[in-house]
């Protein structure tokens, strides 16, 4: 897991974790519909977007309005391993 901030198109700072083919299949669960991560993403290489939610996109929406009304096959919030970073600032390797 490599954790980077970054400048969101709005102007704020938003962390994105990067993470290997095996966390992704172990914390994301891609495919597996409801229980897959809403916040995996694909960028250079798998991304979560956890603690970027409210980043406008490339297409000028924003990921957790889109998963609040519905609109997304994956459903899950997020797992503990990501969310046990939070009170943790961007170090780069974690």
């Amino acid at each position: 897991m490599k954790e980077t901030l970054i400048k969101n198109w709005d102007g704020s700072q938003g962390r994105i974790i990067q993470l290997d083919i095996e966390e992704v299949k172990t914390l994301c669960r891609p495919g597996e519909g409801a229980d897959t991560c809403i916040w995996l993403v694909v960028g250079k290489g798998f991304e979560c977007l956890y603690f970027n939610r409210r980043a406008v996109s490339l297409t000028g929406e924003i990921l957790e309005e889109r998963w609040r009304k519905g609109l997304t096959v994956a459903k899950r919030d997020g797992c503990d391993v990501i969310r046990a970073l939070e009170s943790y600032p961007a170090k780069g390797v974690c």
